[in-house]
């Protein structure tokens, strides 16, 4: 059975198009752009409500039409009722049941985005049962000793702090800066987030996306378009969208440093989840590609921070473990952690090696001598742009046994490896015999060779070994 479209604002689709809609038909979702929608839209029931339903019946004044709509959770402000109360009898006056019940919904809010089947019209809407007027008091008298989940004391407020009672009243102030400023990246993400706790998850993916076609860098909106493309079962999309949210963390203000981290810590737990079921088809963290673009907008990027996916202990399903991952992806946006929050430490090498850590720590050439490259003392580090190079440089560090330190950055480093196999093949001696066994003194047998030996293809010799 076909499911039943719901109406949609005129404006949205004209600010999203650049073309209003015909008059005379009613605007649907089918009408946005882009795929994220329609995708939601068809597997609308794989999405788990915010709120449980609370459907009521309510009469559009509008053209008058009655029908059934999910008003969402019930949100009443008891401070407002209380000076209602106070300077009034109106409980006691049976004369007053009216204003009673006028005040009673005057203080409440309702979550459910809804707009009228027949007319498409939004935000005047009447209760045509007092039934409801008698329920709310009731959840109002009882709610301390009661807990209802659909319903609770409060105010909502949008971003700019002024209070609404429909959130169709809540889009309309939205849309109203949205048609001077459509480029605001912000402005529609705080739509979507409006649409999205609205019930109208298909709304909310449409304008996600549309926010980060506006900017790219519009963190919040990849991370929430990338949670309900997720809940649908697209995860590969979903996992591109968390990708972008860390590409573009560390330029990214919006929002303060310790919620950031949290939305970056979550979708990397979630990342992982969908590397492993997807059989490391779908990239657990960043690719080149990926890093590159966001170092078009900050050569700085990603020049001191290092990313591996073995360098710490992420344990699926705990976004916990993924703090300290979230805060690299941050880069200098970290230090507005307080700084006893902070959950990326960077430990001597010699602890790290200790206990077993592959990461990355900056030289101080002064520090280190020439020599015994590998040792404990004197470890090995270099940086990777790849999982595959990664591998490749292990095998090679593990099959002589030497300590190092391994990280991943944009911009690849491996002086340390070159001089540690220059090291180990070249005798204190260069006039005794070659290593390799030739018979010739080394001077004369490999040592040319090794000045300028080529590193790429020593270290697939022990990608085939690995592999025989």
């Amino acid at each position: 059975m076909k499911r039943k479209e719901k109406g949609v604002h005129p404006d949205l689709i004209a600010l999203v198009t650049g073309v209003r809609p015909p008059a005379d038909e009613m605007p649907t979702v089918a009408m946005l752009p882009g795929k994220a929608a329609c995708l939601v839209a068809r597997r609308i029931k794989k999405i788990e409500p915010i709120y449980k339903p609370n459907k009521q019946r309510l009469r559009c004044l509008h053209c008058g039409h009655a029908a059934v709509y999910d008003i969402g959770m019930t949100v009443f402000d008891g401070a407002g009722w209380a000076q209602v109360v106070e300077s009034g009898n109106s409980l006691s006056n049976p004369e007053s049941d009216f204003d009673t019940r006028r005040n009673l919904i005057d203080n409440a809010q309702f979550t459910g985005y809804i707009r009228c089947v027949k007319c498409n019209g939004a935000g005047a809407w009447e209760f045509t049962s007092s039934l409801f007027t008698l329920g709310l008091l009731g959840r109002v008298m009882r709610a301390k000793e009661d807990p209802d989940a659909g319903f609770m004391f409060g105010k909502i407020q949008l971003h700019d702090g002024t209070c609404t009672q429909w959130m169709s009243e809540g889009e309309e102030r939205f849309l109203e800066r949205l048609r001077t400023e459509t480029m605001n990246s912000y402005l529609w993400n705080k739509l979507g987030n409006l649409y999205e706790q609205g019930g109208q998850p298909e709304l909310a993916a449409a304008v996600f996306e549309h926010a980060v076609g506006v900017d790219v860098m519009q963190v919040e909106s990849h991370y929430s378009l990338a949670n309900l493309l997720l809940e649908i079962g697209e995860s590969e999309l979903a996992a591109k969208h968390f990708r972008q949210a860390l590409v573009y963390a560390r330029l990214y203000t919006n929002v303060e440093a310790l919620k950031l981290r949290q939305f970056l810590a979550d979708g990397l737990c979630k990342l992982l989840d969908i590397h492993h079921e997807t059989k490391q088809k779908v990239p657990f963290l960043p690719t080149e590609e990926e890093l590159a673009a966001v170092m078009q907008q900050d050569e700085t990027a990603f020049g001191s921070q290092v990313l591996h996916a073995y360098e710490f202990d992420l344990r699926p399903g705990d976004m916990e473990s993924f703090l300290p991952v979230a805060e690299m992806y941050m880069g200098k946006r970290t230090e507005e952690i307080p700084e006893h929050e902070r959950k990326l430490h960077k430990p001597s090498s010699a602890q790290m090696l200790k206990k077993g850590v592959e990461t990355m720590v900056t030289k101080n050439k002064k520090d280190y001598s020439e020599k015994n490259w590998g040792s404990e003392r004197q470890p090995i580090i270099v940086k990777v742009k790849s999982e595959e190079r990664a591998a490749q440089v292990a095998r090679a560090c593990d099959h002589f046994n030497w300590h190092y330190i391994m990280g991943m950055e944009y911009t690849e480093d491996l002086t340390d490896l070159k001089k540690a196999i220059r090291e180990k093949y070249a005798p204190a001696n260069v006039y005794e015999p070659c290593p390799c066994g030739s018979g010739e003194k080394y001077k004369f047998c490999c040592a040319k060779t090794m000045k300028n030996f080529d590193l790429n293809d020593y270290l697939k010799t022990f990608e085939n070994a690995s592999s025989s």
